[in-house]
């Protein structure tokens, strides 16, 4: 059995048991902390910790949106006063510049063409009657081909009343068949009845051509309508009534690429072409109508 061991002896003398030998157990236990010092908090859960991290990227991510829109906004603000700018601009610059900057800019400039501008044509002499306003080779009876258009529109004014449309000087038409490669044309129109008329480059007018068609606007109402050839071929005749009347001529029916069917009248002796026009394809030449009787293209005879 060992030997029983004293507590030890410090060198100062001091027990640190002295204090406590006098305990019976039934004393209270001293405080262990000062009672002056706050409770400490419990620690957050971090269910909740989570949840406010969460809250605050969420408030933070709108901030971000909210500063990104405004941001495009005031961009897409901007074009807008340019359009306004450029505009502006190029009303002042020619026509290149203009076209420059609505290319860089982005905007698009309508531009009005200008009207033609010319003199109209005013009635010359006596009217002439229809019956004598004959749909020949040469012209309309004594209305010749190849004169001056002042007088000839002009005899026709006097004859048929004002024209129900004049386009003026424009350029070549294939429409009309007066399509030069130089001068320009100009078309007077009396109901169904076009004068066709070509100016020479020295500004020279020409009266060229004519087509009597039933298809021009306001042609069934019109005077004009009522004109026939010398030998007595009128609009709305048909086929029948052609190869009756040019008996010994050269008749043909062909397909024209812009007015479909025609009939081409000619020569019997030198198959030179005499007069044309577009005819309705019924499939029975009894019923096949003359739509249109016209003279030999002008640009063929006067370009």
């Amino acid at each position: 059995m060992s030997d029983r061991q004293e507590p030890p002896e410090h060198e100062d003398g001091l027990d640190p048991y002295e204090g406590l030998m006098d305990l019976t157990g039934e004393e209270p236990v001293p405080p262990l902390e000062d009672p002056a010092l706050p409770p400490a908090s419990p620690p957050r859960s971090p269910l909740l910790t989570g949840l406010i991290l969460g809250l605050l990227l969420v408030v933070l991510s709108i901030a971000i949106f909210n500063l990104t829109r405004d941001g495009d906004t005031t961009e897409a603000a901007d074009p807008t006063t340019t359009s306004a700018d450029t505009t502006e601009d190029t009303t002042t610059d020619t026509t290149e510049d203009a076209t420059t900057d609505d290319a860089a800019e982005g905007t698009t400039t309508t531009t009005t063409a200008a009207p033609v501008v010319f003199d109209p044509y005013a009635a010359v002499g006596n009217p002439i009657p229809l019956s004598d306003l004959k749909l020949e080779v040469g012209g309309l009876g004594p209305v010749r081909l190849g004169g001056s258009a002042a007088e000839a529109v002009g005899q026709l004014i006097a004859s048929l009343g004002e024209p129900t449309s004049d386009t003026g000087p424009i350029p070549g038409t294939e429409e009309y068949g007066a399509k030069c490669d130089t001068g320009q044309v100009r078309i007077v129109k009396f109901g169904a009845l076009a004068a066709i008329v070509i100016i020479d480059p020295d500004g020279t007018e020409i009266f060229s051509g004519y087509r009597l068609d039933l298809t021009y606007d306001g042609a069934a109402t019109s005077g004009a309508a009522e004109l026939e050839t010398l030998s007595g071929l009128k609009l709305g005749f048909s086929v029948v009534d052609l190869r009756r009347i040019y008996e010994g001529f050269d008749i043909n029916l062909v397909n024209d690429p812009d007015l479909g069917r025609i009939f081409e009248l000619r020569s019997g002796n030198t198959s030179n072409l005499l007069l044309w026009g577009p005819v309705t394809d019924s499939g029975n030449e009894g019923t096949d109508q003359i739509m249109g009787i016209y003279s030999v293209d002008a640009s063929s005879a006067f370009c």
